[in-house]
């Protein structure tokens, strides 16, 4: 006899009511065993090669001999065939139908699980479920909002999932005459019928549905048989409408308020939670959408205008902040050019040095406080952008809003951040070097030229001679001429 032989007679048993088959991960408890299934039991687990105790009514170890019919009820402990531990890591093994059921009520952190005796596996969106043997691969889906955080719970005992994903096919490849696939389709029925209440009131086992009109509908108890008979087609049925609710966190919350409602207006009056569903889910499905997408449009118009909104702000934003670094290189070149000015000055004239420092420093300060108000007006912006993406943008996700604000403005901030620290930088270097020339120049003379005009020369030379002049030619022997007579006929 084998392994799976021994299998099939345990969950055979169960079935039965002649045994009851405790699981955990590494042992199987099968008590309130009649002395003949004990023996049989036992039989099996030998010949499937399994270590194995048995225990009598009192507890005390026992072997197969000493198993008679007045002795009571006997209680078998097997121990679970040894793996590896690099099989065992993140992979919980189960042999029986009952500890299949018992670790879906009660949970396990193991993404891998593997079934002994499953016809086929099947993927969640956070676990994957095959036989012991079979190659599982997971694609893990990332986190959606809690069912936790949008129904009400009036117990302290949470019967509603933390994490919907586990109950979220990726494909829906269920098998009906698998007893597993029955078993876990039973389970994620009832949980996800949770999932989509506004209230669970454990206490008297209802699920309140809000409406208006109010609805309540009575759920089966958690702890009875899941196995029960339950159609597929119904299970696709909510199964697609908690995925639609939950397919993204942001809409979550919106989603589950108008699946809730329709479901409280679609049937007439209370009733119990698997048959309402299966009347009224479909329209109300229908009617959640319908609701959805006429919301979706309203919001369309407001988040259009908003988009448009933000849009004005950051190009507004971005000209002030390229305002701010033109106004920089502005003062900046001033700066520059007064401190030329003020060389070109101490060459040619005799100027104060304290003058000059004078001079600098005020251009300087000039050039330092406009750049000092720039940044102050970006940090003043830094803080509005904060406050208007938590008022008036929550729409947008941190990635968008980071790509259609963060960026754009940014990219204009590090320009004028590097604008203004460079060039303030610079700028010190050049007072300083102005000031060091300013005490050690010394003024350059110049050659002067006669810039008299020529009418002015010849005034000169043509002036009256002086007396000596007029001494010296008197001076001189006169010659007289010989006198002409000039008779007239």
């Amino acid at each position: 006899m084998s392994l799976r032989d021994l299998v099939n007679l345990l969950n055979e048993e169960a079935r039965m009511g002649r045994a009851t088959v405790s699981e955990n991960d590494t042992n199987l408890i099968l008590s309130e065993l009649a002395p003949d299934v004990a023996l049989r039991l036992a039989q099996a687990a030998a010949n499937a090669g399994l270590r194995y105790v048995t225990y009598d009514s009192e507890f005390s170890e026992c072997g197969e001999e000493d198993i008679s019919e007045d002795m009571g009820q006997f209680r078998l402990a097997l121990q679970k065939p040894n793996r590896s531990a690099e099989d065992v890591a993140d992979t919980l093994y189960i042999l029986s139908e009952v500890g299949f059921l018992d670790f879906l009520r009660n949970g396990h952190a193991a993404r891998y699980w593997r079934i002994f005796g499953i016809s086929a596996s099947f993927k969640c969106q956070a676990r994957a479920f095959g036989d012991w043997d079979q190659p599982l691969t997971l694609d893990e889906l990332p986190v959606t909002k809690s069912p936790r955080m949008l129904v009400k719970e009036t117990t302290d005992t949470r019967s509603v999932p933390d994490d919907i994903r586990l109950l979220l096919l990726t494909e829906m490849t269920l098998n009906a005459t698998d007893p597993f696939h029955r078993m876990w389709a039973g389970h994620a029925y009832d949980s996800l019928s949770r999932c989509v209440a506004n209230e669970v009131s454990a206490s008297d086992r209802k699920l309140i549905f809000k409406g208006p009109p109010k609805l309540s509908l009575e759920f089966r108890n958690p702890h009875q048989e899941i196995d029960c008979p339950l159609d597929m087609c119904e299970f696709q049925r909510l199964h697609e409408a908690a995925a639609w609710v939950f397919e993204s966190s942001r809409e979550a919350e919106i989603k589950h308020v108008l699946l809730s409602t329709e479901i409280a207006r679609s049937g007439r009056s209370d009733g119990e939670v698997r048959s309402y569903l299966q009347d009224n889910l479909a329209a109300a499905f229908e009617c959640a959408k319908i609701a959805y997408q006429m919301s979706i449009s309203d919001v369309t118009k407001d988040t259009l205008k908003s988009l448009g909104d933000l849009r004005k702000a950051v190009t507004e934003e971005t000209s002030k902040a390229t305002d701010a670094t033109r106004q920089t290189v502005t003062a900046l070149a001033s700066a520059a050019a007064i401190g030329i000015g003020l060389v070109v000055a101490r060459i040619s004239a005799t100027l104060s040095p304290w003058l000059i420092v004078a001079v600098m420093i005020v251009a300087s300060l000039y050039v330092f406080m406009i750049a000092l108000s720039g940044w102050h007006f970006i940090l003043v912006q830094r803080g509005l952008r904060v406050q208007w993406q938590n008022k008036l943008y929550r729409f947008l996700s941190t990635d968008e809003y980071e790509a259609m604000v963060t960026k754009p403005v940014g990219r204009s901030e590090k320009v004028f951040k590097f604008t203004a620290i460079s060039g303030v930088g610079i700028l010190t270097v050049w007072a300083i070097c102005v000031i060091l020339f300013a005490f050690n120049a010394t003024p350059v003379s110049f050659p002067t030229r006669d810039t008299s005009s020529p009418l002015k020369s010849l005034e000169k030379s043509e002036a009256r001679p002086d007396d000596s002049d007029l001494e010296e030619k008197s001076r001189r022997p006169i010659v007289e001429l010989p006198s002409v007579h000039l008779v007239s006929r």
